[in-house]
């Protein structure tokens, strides 16, 4: 008996199984690729339980497999505390535009003005969202009924005054909620949209920490909070594009009922 070919027969076999099983596993990974390129982002809506990050729906599970093989992410941008003026918005809009990129705009209505007030066409114009960030940018959690009504109600009137409808999406001011003001957000037409990913330019003065900051907190299916101001205007076309080279595209949610069943 030939003991070499026997030995050596089964280890050539499956040498071959596993050359060939190589090769189909590169043309699955090859061909789940080129169908995830260039085509829309998947569908998303704001995930209801944590309100600070993004939920799947649709026909999403054959695509997680080619943004997984690439290193797709995706994630929502959002500005608080707009409109500012003197050409800070302006700014933040262009680098929007170049980045093919659209962001809610959270606005505090005690802002817009005769000089701000046509930022709001301009924001929808360019396909951004507008949201209610109250009319004073008070502490809501500690408001009379009455008083946090004319904070959500108001601003919710301004806005359609100028735009001809109502905001979908509410984000109280610091992020300070209750179980009270969610529910009279909700009870006035709108979602509560917190965040998951901080930015930090709220109180950091240096342009290179809010870049550091947007990259370390940005997960796949992030909100990522941001202010419209001028030390993050600076720093923003830099801090998408580190966002880019991780993979990131940046999406809106849907604007859903909230009594809409998602598969």
């Amino acid at each position: 008996m030939n003991l070499q070919k026997t030995f050596t027969r089964p280890l050539r076999l499956a040498r071959g199984h596993v050359i060939v099983g190589c090769a189909l596993f590169a043309l699955l990974a090859s061909s789940l690729t080129l169908v995830g390129r260039g085509l829309p982002p998947p569908r998303f809506v704001l995930d209801r339980v944590t309100q600070g990050g993004l939920t799947p729906i649709g026909e999403y599970s054959w695509r997680k497999a080619s943004d997984w093989l690439v290193g797709r992410k995706y994630a929502v941008l959002t500005f608080d505390d707009g409109p500012y003026g003197h050409g800070v918005d302006e700014q933040i809009l262009g680098v929007l535009h170049r980045h093919h990129a659209h962001a809610i705009f959270f606005l505090v209505c005690n802002h817009i003005n005769d000089t701000t007030s046509h930022l709001l066409g301009v924001y929808e114009h360019e396909g951004h969202i507008i949201g209610n960030h109250s009319f004073d940018h008070l502490r809501l959690s500690e408001l009379s009924d009455g008083a946090l009504r004319d904070q959500v109600e108001g601003c919710s009137r301004r806005i359609a005054s100028l735009t001809g409808h109502r905001p979908f999406y509410f984000r109280p001011p610091f992020g300070m909620t209750s179980a009270h003001v969610k529910h009279f957000a909700e009870m006035s037409g709108m979602q509560q949209m917190l965040w998951d990913a901080n930015s930090q330019d709220s109180w950091q003065t240096r342009p290179e920490q809010i870049r550091f900051w947007s990259n370390r907190d940005t997960d796949n299916l992030s909100i990522l909070l941001m202010h419209d101001k001028p030390t993050t205007a600076a720093v923003l076309d830099q801090t998408l594009n580190d966002l880019e080279q991780r993979g990131f595209q940046f999406v809106l949610p849907e604007q859903l009922p909230p009594d809409t069943v998602t598969d």
